[in-house]
């Protein structure tokens, strides 16, 4: 059984801030967070942690932490130190719902990285939240080197009825996910700079890394500067099913990561985006036939995401 807890501003609840909330738990908890601008980061290291915001516009988790801050040791902060909401390892069968969660840091050319949310551990499930920042915003573990070697991180999350903002690498990592009727927003970038929606960096074990069904591109970015994504390592994966996209998409879809081979082993894959598109040959147009075989449940395995 879940024991429930409830946060709110000014006394109105059992906790006056999330972070409070979770340090108490010692079992499965459901958190529910009341409206309000709560100005924290957030690290849920417990599992079977449920988040839930009484309104996804008015209950809002932000933060300001960015790469190129200095921390009191004098070095700078890693990227994955940064995030306003950090869902570590051992944190399975975490669940989000129904809130913001932001990095407001600003602009990457100026601050760096900037992670609003860092999901390392397996069975994680979002849904309808908005997730904001610039560079980097969604952090999907394994992402560095050792963690990518390792065979034994898994990592699977799930996303529903999403909005993620971001311009750089916005959605990047290792992991094993699924995003499902999100709208994802590009935000304008100086002229000369594009925008990459994703970077995978797939482990060398894992069939899926990043797959998108059914969702939505857009922004404020200039028409034509967008990339689904580029190839963080040697075999990453990416794939969006049935995915519509406004004139912010280059037509060149997909892009190299800068003057490397990598693209050439990864898998990067759509069914959406054929005539009038310049569809690099190294990306893979998918048939009828190849799509109906990506399903969240074929992807994400004996995971039942909405046990």
């Amino acid at each position: 059984m879940y024991k429930k807890i409830t946060v709110g501003k000014d006394n109105t609840g059992d906790f006056d801030t999330i972070r409070a909330a979770v340090d108490s738990v010692d079992g499965k908890a459901e958190i529910f967070i009341k409206n309000g601008f709560y100005f924290e980061k957030v690290i849920i290291d417990k599992p079977d942690v449920v988040l839930t915001g009484e309104d996804r516009e008015n209950t809002v988790i932000v933060y300001n932490d960015c790469a190129l801050r200095k921390k009191e040791n004098g070095e700078f902060m890693d990227t994955f130190e940064t995030a306003s909401v950090e869902v570590r390892q051992n944190a399975v069968n975490t669940r989000i719902e129904n809130l913001t969660i932001q990095n407001s840091a600003g602009y990457g050319k100026i601050v760096g990285q900037a992670v609003a949310l860092n999901v390392m551990a397996d069975k994680t499930v979002v849904k309808n939240c908005r997730l904001i920042a610039r560079q980097d915003t969604l952090m999907l573990w394994p992402c560095f080197k050792e963690a990518l070697a390792d065979p034994d991180i898994y990592v699977r999350s799930y996303f529903e009825n999403c909005y993620i903002e971001g311009d750089v690498d916005f959605i990047f990592g290792g992991a094993c996910a699924v995003f499902k009727n999100c709208d994802i927003f590009c935000k304008h970038r100086p002229v000369g700079y594009n925008c990459y929606v994703t970077a995978a960096c797939t482990p060398a074990n894992l069939k899926h890394g990043l797959v998108f069904f059914d969702c939505s591109i857009d922004g404020d970015a200039d028409s034509g500067t967008v990339y689904l994504g580029r190839p963080w390592t040697e075999g990453a994966k990416t794939v969006f099913i049935n995915t519509k996209a406004s004139d912010v998409l280059s037509k060149d879809i997909w892009s190299k990561w800068g003057k490397t081979i990598q693209h050439d082993p990864s898998l990067y894959a759509q069914n959406s985006f054929d005539a009038g598109f310049d569809v690099p040959a190294w990306s893979k147009l998918l048939s009828d036939a190849e799509t109906k075989a990506y399903t969240p449940e074929n992807i994400l395995g004996d995971w039942e995401i909405n046990a």
